[in-house]
């Protein structure tokens, strides 16, 4: 699993969707735009969210954190994600 081509955001609980996470290896038609995911830090859970989406990367996502510093259910996400590419 390569996570080098992703971006992590965390934007410290002020919204539901806490977590994004850009995939910078696929762009959108829109320039600027990449897909992504947000998510609350239980996405699985049923009072959780986990969602695709597409997000352009920078500050307005909240601080730039790495892979690990994730939630263990936003990195399964991810992995899930990533997974499906090979």
């Amino acid at each position: 699993m390569n996570v080098a081509n992703i971006r992590c955001y965390d934007n410290g609980g002020k919204t539901f969707d806490r977590y994004t996470v850009v995939y910078m290896n696929q762009p959108e038609r829109e320039r600027g735009l990449y897909a992504a995911i947000g998510a609350s830090e239980e996405p699985f859970h049923p009072m959780g969210f986990g969602q695709h989406c597409t997000a352009m990367p920078g500050r307005h996502l909240g601080r730039r954190i790495a892979f690990e510093d994730l939630p263990q259910d936003v990195q399964k996400m991810v992995r899930m994600d990533l997974e499906d590419e090979l």
